[in-house]
């Protein structure tokens, strides 16, 4: 099993350890292709060069990532289809994270995957991000660790997300609490 699998397992990584030089290596990859996009003419050639550049291979169908943004290991990220990102999103997701489809995200939106043993701060312990699908994320919103997003969820602009959503509802703060259920003529 090689690093990213144990990240994404939840296994612990000792970030000074040989094993880890791996994502050192795509941290940087990664920077280098993000550094082309955000400087690269919207909706141009070189654009989506940056793109496949990022994703290291073709962009996925239906995907909308408005920039600026910053992703660390965007190898680590799965995309359903028609998903729209907006402007200045940050992703840590060395643990995983996955996009259902018909994901709407706001502008400055982050998805944190990665926190670190509190006896060794060079240890990284993942935990995974799933957001369901047709799921609408405002902006400034904050999603920690392990989250689970529900389908059909709506994540009120500036809600810090600690704890998994239920599908159909509404929810907002810091932290995130359910407001309300969507009823099925809203839907």
């Amino acid at each position: 099993m090689n690093v990213f699998e144990k990240l994404k397992n939840g296994e612990s990584v000792d970030m000074m350890s040989e094993e880890y030089r791996p994502a050192i290596e795509e941290l940087l990859r990664a920077d280098r292709a993000l550094f082309h996009l955000n400087h690269a003419e919207p909706q141009s050639e070189e654009q989506k060069r940056a793109f496949e550049e990022l994703f290291d291979g073709p962009m996925p169908e239906g995907l909308s990532i408005f920039t600026p943004t910053q992703i660390d290991f965007p190898k680590q990220i799965t995309f359903g289809k028609h998903v729209f990102i907006n402007h200045s999103f940050t992703a840590m997701s060395i643990g995983g994270i996955d996009f259902g489809d018909n994901v709407q995200i706001g502008p400055h939106v982050t998805i944190v995957t990665d926190n670190h043993d509190l006896k060794n701060r060079y240890v990284l312990k993942c935990r995974r991000v799933v957001i369901g699908n047709n799921v609408w994320i405002g902006a400034g919103v904050s999603i920690m660790p392990g989250v689970h997003i529900g389908d059909n969820a709506v994540i009120a602009g500036g809600a810090v997300v600690t704890k998994d959503v239920p599908a159909d509802t509404i929810v907002g703060g810091n932290p995130a609490k359910v407001i309300r259920r969507i009823e099925a003529e809203e839907a």
